[in-house]
Parts: C-alpha cells; sequence; structure tokens
C-alpha cells in the first residue's frame, strides 16, 4: 500500500514535471518548422514564430512605459542626473575660467573685437575725438600691447555656472525628450530583437525568467504529484 502510494504521487510529479518542461521548451523549439518534403511534420516554436510580433510589441512597450517622453523627462531632470551635471560644472568651469582667452581665440580678434568696442564708446561719449581716434589707430595700439587676460577676469564663475545650468536644465527638459522620439526609440528597439536569432532569443529570454521556468516546473510536480495521489485515493476505494 505505501509503495502503491509513493509510484503513484512520484509519477505523478515526474509526469506534471516533465511536461511543464517540455511546454516551456516548445515555446522555442524547433528553431524551424521540421518538414517531410512539403508537410510540416512539427510546426515551429511559438516564440521564433512570432518573434517580429514580439519585436514589435516589446519596441511599443519601451516607447510607451519605459522610455516615454513623460519617463525621459523625469530621468534627465532628476536630482542625480542634475548633481552629476553640477560636479561636472564645477570641475571644468573652474579649470577653463582660470585659462587666459588667448588660448580659445587669437589676439588678432580679441584686438578687433575691442576695438570696435572702444571707437563705438568714442562716438558716442567723445564725438570731438573722432578724427583722432578711429578702429584702425585702436588696433595698431593694442597689437602692440601685451594684455594677458583671463576669462574669469570678464565673467565671474558664478555667472557663468548659472547661465549654463540653466541653459542645460533647459535643453534636458525641453529638447532630450524630443531627440529620443525624433530617434523612434521603439523602430531602434524592434529593429535589434528582429534581428536576434533564435537561439540568442531563447537564451535571453530564459536568463530574465529563469526562475520564473523553474516554478511553473515545480508547479507542475506539485500538481502532478497531486493529481497522483488523488489517483491513488480513487483505487483504492474501488
Amino acid at each position: 500500500m505505501n509503495l502503491f502510494f509513493g509510484v503513484s504521487v512520484g509519477i505523478g510529479a515526474v509526469i506534471g514535471y516533465v511536461t511543464n518542461y517540455v511546454a516551456i521548451k516548445l515555446l522555442f523549439r524547433p528553431y524551424k518548422p521540421i518538414k517531410l518534403g512539403n508537410i510540416t511534420i512539427f510546426p515551429q516554436g511559438v516564440i521564433p514564430r512570432e518573434k517580429e510580433n514580439l519585436a514589435k510589441k516589446v519596441g511599443e512597450v519601451v516607447k510607451n512605459y519605459i522610455l516615454s517622453e513623460e519617463e525621459i523627462k523625469k530621468i534627465v531632470t532628476s536630482k542625480e542626473v542634475k548633481e552629476e551635471i553640477e560636479k561636472f560644472l564645477d570641475e571644468k568651469i573652474r579649470g577653463l575660467l582660470d585659462k587666459d582667452i588667448s588660448e580659445y581665440i587669437s589676439k588678432e580678434e580679441i584686438v578687433d573685437k575691442f576695438s570696435f568696442i572702444i571707437e563705438n564708446i568714442v562716438k558716442e561719449k567723445f564725438p570731438m575725438f573722432v578724427s583722432i581716434v578711429n578702429k584702425e589707430m585702436i588696433k595698431n595700439i593694442l597689437l602692440n600691447v601685451q594684455i594677458p587676460l583671463k576669462i574669469n577676469e570678464l565673467l565671474p564663475e558664478d555667472k557663468i555656472k548659472e547661465i549654463l545650468k540653466r541653459e542645460i536644465f533647459e535643453f534636458l527638459e525641453k529638447e532630450v525628450p524630443k531627440i529620443f522620439l525624433k530617434a523612434k526609440i521603439d523602430k531602434i528597439v524592434e529593429e535589434k530583437v528582429s534581428s536576434f536569432d533564435e537561439k540568442t532569443l531563447e537564451e535571453m529570454l530564459f536568463a530574465l525568467m529563469k526562475k520564473h521556468f523553474g516554478f511553473i516546473n515545480f508547479a507542475g510536480a506539485v500538481l502532478g504529484g497531486i493529481i497522483g495521489l488523488i489517483q491513488y485515493f480513487i483505487v483504492i476505494k474501488m
């Protein structure tokens, strides 16, 4: 009796486990339909057969739920992102402002701009000197004078940081989500998933669902064992 009980429950558990295991495998296998001439002996696995539809759905999910315009906006304007940007600006601006302006713009360009500004000031404030002081004369004077000028002498560090932060955060909030949408993320994901061969797709999904598939197999064994137990009691009652 005890032997019959164990065999009945054991066989039921094994059948339940194997049935679920085979069913899961049949989601992916065979990669290609098995044919005898033009007759399909065994159809292609469900997931390889529906790979194009799966790729399209994954792309839609990514676009509508994972990387929607609102979600992208939340990510790029999050506290963590802002802190990283501020840290980056602190490091870069400090080094930038300590450099001589001539490292970024030639002396001729600097002189040209300053001489234009000075000429306009003379015209506006001291018109009586216009005939004496002109742009070319100012340029000649400035070209022969060495004036080391650092960027932080023109603009204070805090002011530059404030301007850059405002522009960068505005760009992140308003433009980055639009860029992602124009990039058609859903199509990129769809094409990527479609490009996977059947084996790669199986390995990827198994890596994601390994624990869940294991639970399904275990649940099949438990259910099979329960069915075997029920059969045991039905048999001994007959």
